[in-house]
């Protein structure tokens, strides 16, 4: 069998997928059987009456206007509507729908080799949306995938996953990207600098749809060139950059001169659509970059405090057991951890920086649970995030085996984690 790690790109109107193998040195991205040109894939459906059964994307096109059926268009947006439809008297909703689509854009791929195996799957989105992920995280299980196997990251992590991965002479200074999507262009920059022994990656955003919308690509393309030109040279001069990427489907040889003499000044430049699918790709494979490492990468939707509780001493010092890691999209900030109480109701919440390493205390009182000996009082603690700053820490009396029986009590405190008043230890 031949293992195979795959990273997708799930945005609104197409997804792309790129997968890597042992016998490959970079990810591959995947076309079209019919199409070798096509990377993207339409979020389209159609379900053939006289076939009984559900065609999606690039396939749609062959059958679509040869048999009556049902046409399925922009599924993310239905989710977001709690939209239902009416096939072949079965009523789907769109989660059900986006689920269908994902999981056979997937199996018609894996379908090419009886050798293929699926061992890892990495999902880039555009924007975080609660009910889109719930699909995803049903993905992970209608593959058999171990939740160690499977991740899903927002564009900006992606972009890093890409970037590290590459030549390591490419980033040795700053490196920026510009995407030029159907909403206009936006611009990234990711710095590095450390603070102690802790690499520290930031990874700067810039909404430029104002100044350079998408409308510009259909009317006058050589001042769009010069336009972009003239605001490339400022920006470049804000610190040193090494490398320019240009992905999004605005960019093209058509148009981009004046504007590439200005970027290749003293510097690498790429363009290309597959940089958010192979940076997944990447991370399905090798994991994350930061994994294992004093680094810590900042974004808008990071968060980079590791959440805990106060344990035992040892050496005479506390200990930190954490509960949920920081470093990651604060929608991957899950955990939970079990706590035995001794002759107390109190538990000492630790929010520590990854970067500073200093740390916040709260201490919360249980209070209502039957008096027990110590180390009989057993509780569950879970971490969920409502952003990438507030959340809650959900405690359940377990109760203590048949002897100290759960009490079904559960308590909620909820948090907001701030970068002010934090002490060290």
């Amino acid at each position: 069998m031949k293992e195979i790690y795959i990273g997708l790109d799930l945005c609104r109107k197409n997804i792309q997928m790129s997968y890597y193998r042992e016998d490959k040195q970079e990810p591959e991205s995947i076309y079209q059987l019919n199409n070798t040109e096509t990377y993207q894939l339409p979020n389209v459906m159609f379900y053939s009456k006289r076939d009984e059964k559900w065609y999606v994307g690039n396939s749609v096109s062959a059958v679509r206007f040869q048999t009556e059926g049902v046409m399925v268009e922009d599924v993310i947006g239905g989710i977001e509507k709690n939209g239902r439809i009416v096939v072949a008297g079965k009523t789907y909703t769109y989660d059900e729908l986006l689920l269908l689509l994902l999981k056979t854009q997937i199996m018609d791929f894996l379908n090419r080799s009886e050798e293929y195996q699926l061992c890892g799957l990495t999902v880039t989105i555009e924007t975080y949306q609660e009910k889109v992920y719930q699909v995803l995280c049903k993905l992970r299980k209608e593959f058999g995938l171990s939740e160690d196997a499977f991740y899903v990251m927002g564009h900006e992590n992606a972009f890093f996953q890409y970037v590290m991965n590459q030549d390591e002479k490419l980033r040795i200074n700053s490196v920026a990207m510009y995407e030029y999507g159907t909403e206009g262009m936006e611009y990234y920059r990711l710095d590095r600098r450390r603070q102690g022994k802790t690499e520290i990656y930031e990874l700067l955003h810039q909404d430029m749809k104002q100044e350079i919308p998408y409308s510009m690509l259909f009317a006058d393309m050589e001042a769009l060139d010069q336009h972009f030109a003239g605001i490339a040279k400022k920006m470049m001069r804000e610190t040193y950059i090494s490398t320019v990427f240009l992905t999004g489907p605005g960019f093209s040889d058509k148009w981009i001169e004046e504007s590439t003499k200005v970027l290749c000044d003293g510097r690498r430049v790429f363009m290309g659509q597959n940089i958010y699918t192979k940076g997944a790709c990447y991370h399905a494979r090798f994991g994350a970059y930061e994994s294992g490492k004093d680094c810590v990468l900042c974004t808008d939707e990071s968060n980079f405090f590791d959440i805990g509780v106060e344990i035992g001493e040892l050496e005479g010092k506390k200990q930190f057991y954490p509960i949920a890691n920081g470093g990651r999209e604060w929608y991957n900030m899950k955990g939970r951890a079990m706590v035995y109480l001794d002759d107390t109701n109190r538990i000492h919440l630790i929010y520590r920086d990854k970067i500073t390493k200093d740390m916040q205390r709260e201490i919360i009182e249980i209070s209502g649970l039957p008096k027990r000996p110590p180390k009989t009082t057993k509780l569950s603690l879970e971490v969920e995030m409502y952003d990438n700053r507030m959340g809650a820490i959900v405690i359940r009396d377990v109760g203590f085996g048949k002897i100290y029986p759960t009490t079904n009590k559960i308590y909620r405190k909820e948090f907001s984690i701030s970068n002010e008043q934090s002490n060290t230890m």
